[in-house]
């Protein structure tokens, strides 16, 4: 007899999917708002450093205004090399590129690009925590 044909096994994965899924949104509304990159006058660096830790806290995210034409270059520090990152064009869900360490992104239209540095997931399943130094120049 097929035990997924019985009521009570199917009104125990149907709750155990219902629990799984509840938490997802939780989750993602956790992460901190996207904080600005800021240039001091008369620079083209600028750098920031941060800590993530897995499982909750593993995303962080950071914006920079960018005009067409312009070139982005992204570093990022880790001593322990668990910690990636995206770079996303203005308003679109798909990334312009990822990198684990360094990665040069050409700005193909005007606005703000977003940078999304993120745990490796075997670290964020592992609770491992990462500090990261950002550096960020564009040219």
């Amino acid at each position: 007899m097929n035990p997924f044909k019985q009521p009570r096994a199917v009104r125990a994965i149907a709750l155990l999917l219902a629990t799984a899924l509840a938490g997802l949104p939780a989750l993602a509304s956790a992460a901190p708002a996207p904080q600005a990159i800021t240039f001091a006058k008369g620079s083209d660096h600028a750098s920031t450093k941060g800590k993530l830790k897995g499982p909750a806290d593993i995303v962080r995210e950071y914006t920079v205004d960018l005009a067409a034409g312009q070139t982005l270059l992204v570093e990022v520090k880790d001593k322990k090399e668990t910690t990636f990152f995206n770079v996303f064009p203005p308003g679109a869900p798909h990334r312009e590129g990822e990198g684990r360490s360094k990665l040069e992104v050409k700005a193909r239209v005007d606005g703000t690009y977003t940078i999304r540095l993120f745990l490796t997931n075997g670290a964020a399943i592992k609770g491992a925590s990462a500090a990261y130094e950002l550096t960020v120049k564009k040219s």
